[in-house]
């Protein structure tokens, strides 16, 4: 058999005092569960001025310039064009005539339609020097293709280094072949 409590009221107010820490505790955490990050700026702030547009086209609007017309380039057969628009080192190791014979071997280079790409990379090594890799699709004759791009910047403009088809370097001006 059960002992009455000696002291009924102490034992209603601790019953309480915990319902009530955790009532609080509760709706704290609820708060700040669906409240935004008071870390990051309300998206609907009209405060300070409006978040400036970078001067000029970006690094991918860039890379897409030239491997665009690259493309097109290969797919109306004009690989002197195209030619021209690979990096120095490249164009040194790999003449026209060679490019042409590799372009036109490959079932994928010489059914390119068109590039489209999604993805930049850029790595710094300091001093200024920099790589920049960019990926996307190849619509090809026989369908679309993962192909990435690496760029060396030569005299202000980028220039094609290597072309990689679903991660296999297709052209490339790293080594001579």
């Amino acid at each position: 058999m059960a002992r009455p409590d000696p002291h009924p009221v102490r034992s209603i107010v601790v019953a309480l005092g915990v319902g009530g820490l955790f009532s609080i505790g509760l709706y704290v955490y609820l708060r700040r569960a669906t409240q935004p990050s008071s870390t990051s700026p309300p998206a609907s702030s009209t405060e300070g001025p409006p978040a400036a547009k970078p001067a000029g086209p970006s690094a991918l609007e860039t890379a897409a310039s030239v491997a665009g017309p690259f493309v097109a380039h290969l797919a109306a057969g004009r690989f002197a064009e195209a030619h021209q628009l690979l990096a120095a080192p490249f164009r040194a190791a790999v003449p026209v005539a060679a490019f042409e014979k590799t372009c036109r071997a490959s079932p994928i280079l010489a059914g390119a339609r068109s590039v489209a790409l999604n993805r930049m990379r850029q790595q710094s090594a300091g001093g200024g020097a920099s790589s920049l890799e960019a990926s996307g699709v190849l619509e090809t004759a026989a369908g679309a293709v993962p192909v990435g791009f690496v760029f060396l910047r030569e005299a202000g403009a980028l220039r094609i280094l290597v072309v990689s088809v679903a991660g296999v370097p297709v052209l490339q001006g790293v080594a001579p072949r």
